[in-house]
């Protein structure tokens, strides 16, 4: 969805904005009223409803302003028909959004922890995680690298009460013919499609009886979206199945896709869209990056399409190597990556914060890595790869499942050279990023619904700075009236003059006026 400009909450200088009811209103310089309808998200994405808290991973919730010119008596003059005679034009700066940048945060790093997967599912208050082995036969499996043909697949599953203790069975064998080269597993839970297919899995695999057909096939695609590995003699494919439980299997028996999506695949279903999206590796340029594709019913697949690649910012020996696509949890809307960048030069990685509105056009987020090897010699000092799944991990953490090894990537892999172990990578909840101010800093939000009875924020504000938080039109709540805050917490509580009464009934639409010295913002909710 998506709303003209002039039906945001403004609140810029001359203009008079505020929130009444169950719609906001905007009256701008020149007088007209528009209305924020209470089901529409104004920054154009997506909200199932209203969120249990905003999260600053872009500026989606941040009202850029305007300046405003202004007759030397303060009468707004419009941008045409100008007075006669004219006048000098004076600039209002308003409240324009100032003295702020988004930085992404550090991720504290613990492990190895003994099982713990590369894909994680926080489902019924169980870590849950499904994974697939390929059964060749005697002295055919050389992993990906096998050219032998693959016999079956063994579903393997495990879970955890608490991401730390794990346990794990095999569920199902399934029958596969004429594919080897096997890879790039992921299991998801669908809650769009029937029963019967509750559970679905996406792999790739090398395609070994007639490739030819598919390469006819794959040659009308337009030259942008295919992958420059494949040829006549070596075709990949991306196959599905199905499960109601996550443990009787079915394949399904045609290909999804002509496309070498190895080593990392991730597939969810988007409410907003309406539509299954897969996120993929695509080999193109002689490096790689993430593309995506789009399907109403998961077997038809749109051609993939590049989303993410190095910037002419990065040295140009970079690949973005996976694209580990997830969302904050319990916030569908809120798009994420931790891909890992791939150095050439070193054979090491490193991973960043991809942050994106609707799942097409992504961002990385300022302030350099998130997770990075550790020191030489320890078990992740040379090669890190971000897992699959942002879960909250305990009360106050949120985490995503990492790998890392003792050597470079592409050194020989001979048994008990290298060491390959996986642990967590976390931040305090709602910390990925934040709105830094490092001297002073002022922005409005646009129209957001008031659900709760008190407003809180969570900053962390240094001893020589404060921050304060205004509701626009609100008598008694501006900004001048708020308590300073200082001091580091997840859940600091605004008053004005004492009380955190919000002088604003749950349901109504308000925009909130920041003001930050010295201070980092990493979010607000309603309690």
């Amino acid at each position: 969805m998506s709303i003209g400009r002039r039906a945001f909450c403004l609140g810029l200088g001359s203009a008079a904005a505020w929130c009444a009811g169950r719609r906001c209103f905007a009256q701008e310089a020149d007088g007209a009223a528009v209305f924020l309808p209470a089901d529409m998200d104004p920054a154009g994405g997506y909200t199932v409803k209203p969120p249990a808290q905003f999260l600053f991973t872009d500026f989606r919730h941040i009202d850029p302003g305007d300046l405003n010119w202004l007759s030397p008596e303060g009468a707004a003059l419009p941008v045409a028909g100008p007075p006669d005679p004219p006048v000098p034009a004076v600039a209002s700066l308003g409240l324009v959004a100032r003295g702020i940048r988004l930085v992404a945060q550090r991720a504290g790093k613990e492990g190895p922890v003994d099982g713990l997967p590369g894909r994680v599912l926080h489902d019924g208050g169980l870590y849950r995680s499904w994974s697939l082995q390929t059964n060749y036969p005697a002295g055919g499996n050389l992993g990906s690298y096998s050219n032998a043909p693959a016999e079956s697949l063994t579903v393997q599953y495990s879970e955890s009460n608490d991401g730390y203790a794990w346990s794990g069975r095999e569920v199902c064998r399934v029958p596969v013919q004429g594919v080897t080269g096997i890879d790039g597993d992921f299991v998801f839970i669908d809650p769009h499609g029937p029963a019967e297919e509750r559970y679905k899995c996406i792999y790739n695999a090398r395609v070994l009886s007639a490739p030819g057909a598919l390469w006819s096939q794959y040659e009308k695609v337009h030259p942008r979206h295919r992958d420059i590995r494949l040829s006549a003699d070596y075709i990949y494919c991306l196959f599905g199945m199905t499960s109601p439980d996550g443990v009787n299997w079915t394949p399904i028996p045609e290909p999804l896709l002509i496309h070498k999506g190895d080593t990392d695949n991730t597939v969810y279903y988007d409410d907003w869209l309406g539509k299954y999206v897969l996120y993929t590796r695509l080999y193109s340029m002689q490096r790689r990056m993430v593309a995506r594709a789009e399907s109403d019913d998961f077997r038809h697949w749109t051609p993939v399409e590049p989303v993410v690649w190095p910037n002419l910012e990065d040295p140009p020996s970079y690949d973005v190597y996976t694209n580990g696509r997830t969302c904050y949890p319990g916030l569908p809307e809120h798009h994420l990556m931790f891909p890992f960048y791939y150095r050439r030069y070193t054979q090491t990685s490193e991973v960043h914060l991809l942050s994106s509105i609707d799942g097409s056009h992504w961002d990385r987020v300022p302030g350099g890595p998130v997770i990075e090897p550790g020191d030489p010699g320890d078990w992740d000092g040379e090669f890190i790869v971000a897992g699959k799944g942002l879960v909250p991990l305990g009360t106050d953490r949120i985490a995503i499942p990492y790998s890392g090894s003792t050597h470079p990537h592409k050194y020989p892999r001979w048994p008990g050279v290298i060491y390959h172990a996986a642990g967590w990578a976390s931040w305090p909840s709602g910390r990925l990023s934040a709105l830094v101010a490092g001297e002073e800093g002022e922005f409005c939000t646009f129209g957001v619904e008031v659900t709760g009875a008190e407003l809180k924020v969570n900053a962390n504000i240094r001893r020589a700075g404060e921050l304060r938080v205004g509701l626009r039109g609100v008598e008694g709540r501006t900004a001048g009236d708020c308590d300073p805050l200082t001091g580091n917490e997840t859940a600091h509580t605004i008053t004005w003059r004492g009380s955190s009464s919000l002088g604003i009934e749950p349901g109504q639409r308000v925009c909130l006026h920041f003001r930050l010295r010295s201070a980092e913002l990493f979010g607000f909710s309603w309690a």
